[in-house]
């Protein structure tokens, strides 16, 4: 799993739809912490809440980024 994501935000990258500058295994590693973490604690309480967070987190700063970049090209 942790090279499939990483793959997916190096593709990211070479497609320029987010910066150079975005570290693909840190960003790689936060997200699957996060979803290791979010599915630990949705296997011992049931909710879904905290893997939903860590994901919707790690996404958006992605997305920030993307966003970033574009202001960057437009100024």
């Amino acid at each position: 799993m942790q090279e499939r994501i990483a793959e997916g935000i190096r593709t990211l990258r070479a497609r320029e739809l987010i910066p150079a500058f975005v570290d693909a295994d840190r960003n790689t590693a936060a997200l699957l912490a996060g979803i290791q973490g979010g599915v630990s604690i949705m296997m011992s309480t049931g909710s879904s809440a905290h893997l939903r967070a860590a994901l919707d987190t790690g996404i958006d700063l992605l997305r920030h980024a993307a966003a970033g970049a574009d202001r960057a090209e437009a100024g």
